[in-house]
């Protein structure tokens, strides 16, 4: 092996590894299950190209329910079916206030071209890209087909339904970053910070140097070791060449399982969902839009991501500003102001791009960064964006996003039926599994 491909640093450290993983190795069993035992470490990020959910969550599930109880909005087992009360004191709201229905009167026109203007000074290079939206009468109730499930997003789909709903939170999985069907291992680590990001390195090192073995020895498969022959099954035949393998050798990376968080999550979400649907229902918006939040924040309602955005549907302090005003922005906790805000946006992105698919997938990239892919590819399919637009900001978050959002979808609802026997729980769900009875899954 060459140390051009894997430094002689490495070299050294994946030896060392090496022998462990031989120690450990389950006899049979398709990968390697570690268990490596390090002490807590807080303070440290992992590397940009890792998904702990930690790392993302500033504030934990536990330090929520303390911020909400000092808020006054106390969690209880089952929440109050009954949205807020829209006659809040606007001293307190300001323009936040919940969606006015449709049939009330019209007190804020002024406000509103404002705000328009601003959208469109701040905007004005997005705003004049091509659209490729749908008439209007069509996105006012979506069809049950509104979401699709492509068949080139099944393999991503089912590894992100494995992330939520198979693999705990002191688990991760090994895995191509470009072709999520090869997953080398599920490994259990503890610790975090610095210790669990040198151990998943030395992990991914481990998997890179089986891979760069593999593809030096193609012409010799009875030299194969045992962990070599377990990676070349996951190849098909016509994958089996060096330079294959030698890029997949690049493509390690690790994901953190999110399973008991994602439950928590769903019942966290039973408190929010009646502030939730009346606002996506007031704004014409699909209620699946609900599960967004799953796949964001997990409900934490708290939740601060590492580059600021905050709240259930981690929105960030320009974007809330320039959708609901300056002094909305410190009210990206408030369950209806949040969610008014993003209702708007992921309106405005699918008013641009004509599809749920890419108006998702925007919400996570930026409207902007979606119609230019839009522009280079010719086309407006998410399968073909992927496939075929290079960008260095369309990585991996953005192309899988909305493959994360219909996997959380899918888990949700069959958590949603298993606890839906409850009368006040099934009176909150029931509008979302009928949309699934009816077939729109």
């Amino acid at each position: 092996m060459g140390t051009s491909v894997v430094g002689r640093a490495r070299i050294k450290k994946t030896t060392i590894f090496c022998s462990l993983a031989a120690s450990l190795w389950v006899s049979g069993a398709g990968a390697v299950d570690f268990k490596i035992d390090l002490p807590p470490q807080r303070g440290v990020s992992a590397p940009d190209d890792e998904y702990f959910f930690d790392d993302v969550l500033s504030v934990t599930e536990s330090q929520s329910d303390v911020l909400e109880q000092v808020s006054g909005n106390t969690q209880n087992a089952l929440p109050d079916p009954n949205p807020p009360s829209d006659d809040r004191p606007s001293a307190i709201y300001g323009r936040a206030q919940a969606v006015p229905r449709s049939d009330s009167p019209d007190n804020s026109q002024a406000e509103k071209n404002q705000l328009k203007s601003k959208k469109t000074a701040g905007m004005s290079a997005v705003q004049q890209e091509p659209t490729f939206g749908l008439p209007q009468k069509q996105s006012q109730r979506m069809s049950i087909d509104t979401f699709p499930n492509p068949l080139c997003l099944n393999e991503n789909v089912s590894f992100w339904k494995r992330v939520y709903a198979e693999v705990d939170v002191n688990e991760a999985l090994i895995h191509d970053r470009d072709d999520l069907d090869k997953v080398y291992a599920v490994v259990r680590l503890g610790g975090n910070g610095v210790l669990r990001q040198q151990s998943t390195q030395m992990l991914k090192d481990h998997y890179r140097y089986a891979l760069v073995s593999l593809a030096e020895k193609l012409d010799s498969p009875r030299s194969w070791s045992s962990n070599e022959k377990a990676i070349a099954k996951l190849f098909r035949p016509s994958e089996l060449s060096r330079s294959r393998l030698l890029q997949a050798a690049e493509n390690i990376r690790v994901q953190q399982g999110l399973k008991s968080r994602f439950d928590a999550g769903v019942r966290r979400s039973l408190q929010y969902l009646p502030t939730i649907k009346p606002i996506l229902r007031q704004q014409n918006l699909p209620l699946e839009i609900a599960f967004l939040p799953h796949v964001e924040s997990s409900f934490v309602n708290h939740a601060r991501s590492k580059v600021g955005a905050v709240g259930l549907w981690q929105l960030m302090p320009k974007t809330m500003q320039l959708l609901m005003g300056k002094k909305a922005v410190g009210r990206r906790t408030d369950p209806a102001i949040a969610t008014e805000a993003a209702a708007k946006l992921l309106k405005q992105n699918f008013q641009a791009t004509g599809s749920w698919p890419l108006a998702l997938t925007a919400y996570n990239h930026g409207l902007g960064g979606v119609l230019r892919a839009v522009r280079h590819t010719s086309s407006s399919d998410l399968c073909q964006i992927i496939e075929r637009y290079n960008s260095r900001s369309f990585k991996f978050a953005s192309s899988n996003f909305y493959a994360q959002f219909l996997a959380a979808r899918q888990i949700a609802l069959q958590r949603y039926s298993e606890l839906s026997k409850n009368k006040e729980v099934n009176r909150i769900v029931a509008p979302l599994i009928a949309r699934r009875e009816k077939g729109a899954l």
